[in-house]
């Protein structure tokens, strides 16, 4: 019997699909948690080994999103598939509420700050998504941004959205253009799921120091949300930048599609390590042979 196969394009999100097609339980190929993790572990082998490819060549840089609702497993898939990867090759942001500081730039000034060079990785957790779907829920979360007035206003009738949605496809397009890809994931966690996740935070001593009650609150907003993030992923997953959604209810299977997803847009870059040119070759033949001169001396 073969093993299980995730295809990453079966989880690829299309200007025709819904949200509520997607069944956040829904496992794939895998029979149990025990083959996710068999998966989740070779590919996360591949991942590490490359990262280093990427390195090496110093000619594309990969920007991983991850998105999703609260309690839909960002941290953990994060931290399980990226912790692989060599750390000073690799950077990591959480994207919050903006700061003072932020919030006196245009939306996508924070995220463009922590793009990653070529020859590196970078992954957020949250990113300029949120100003397309937190705020489209709660248009007040854009006070204190010293917004014109035109802005506030095309807020509050809707015009302001697609204008955005036009705004980040073109600068994920310059990007990509210029050698910096992206892998975007939406983390698609049932309304029952994210219920009892948030019950198990207040509990958990490593969970309920970080629990606030706008995470309870904003429930209430569950069906705004999944609008908000429908809308979104629609006008955003391009050709040049797709949209991945990982049904999230078992978190061992976002991670294992997670993995794939990102080692498999890893070797579409680079398939191996490049070859050395020829001054890098003639300085590992002449190491080589000094090399071993010196233990012949020896």
């Amino acid at each position: 019997m073969s093993d299980p196969v995730l295809d990453p394009a079966t989880f690829r999100f299309s200007d025709a699909d819904r949200l509520a097609d997607i069944d956040p339980v829904d496992t794939g190929p895998f029979a149990s948690e025990d083959e996710a993790r068999e998966v989740m572990e070779d590919e996360a082998k591949r991942l590490a080994r490359r990262q280093l490819i990427l390195e090496a060549h110093g000619t594309h840089g990969l920007l991983v999103l991850f998105q999703g609702m609260d309690a839909s497993g960002k941290d953990e898939a994060i931290h399980h598939v990226m912790s692989v990867v060599d750390p000073t090759a690799c950077s990591a942001r959480a994207f919050s509420q903006m700061n003072e500081e932020e919030a006196r730039h245009d939306y996508l000034w924070r995220a463009m700050r922590a793009v990653p060079a070529r020859g590196k990785m970078a992954v957020f957790n949250r990113s300029y998504y949120e100003q397309v779907v937190a705020e489209r829920v709660s248009p007040d979360l854009m006070d204190g941004q010293h917004l014109p007035d035109a802005i506030r206003e095309a807020a509050r009738d809707g015009s302001l959205w697609p204008q955005r949605y036009r705004q980040i496809r073109d600068v994920e397009r310059y990007l990509v253009e210029n050698g910096i890809h992206l892998v975007k994931l939406f983390l698609h966690v049932s309304n029952e799921e994210q219920r009892r996740r948030l019950i198990e935070r207040t509990e958990r001593p490593e969970k309920r120091w970080d629990f606030s009650r706008a995470d309870v609150e904003k429930r209430d907003d569950w069906d705004a949300f999944q609008d908000a993030y429908g809308n979104a992923l629609r006008a955003t997953s391009t050709d040049a930048a797709p949209w991945y959604v990982l049904p999230a209810d078992h978190k061992w299977f976002a991670r294992a599609a997670a993995a794939t997803i990102i080692s498999d847009t890893l070797h579409r870059l680079h398939a191996d390590f490049p070859e050395p040119d020829d001054e890098l070759a003639e300085t590992l033949a002449w190491a080589r042979d000094e090399l071993e001169a010196q233990g012949d001396d020896a």
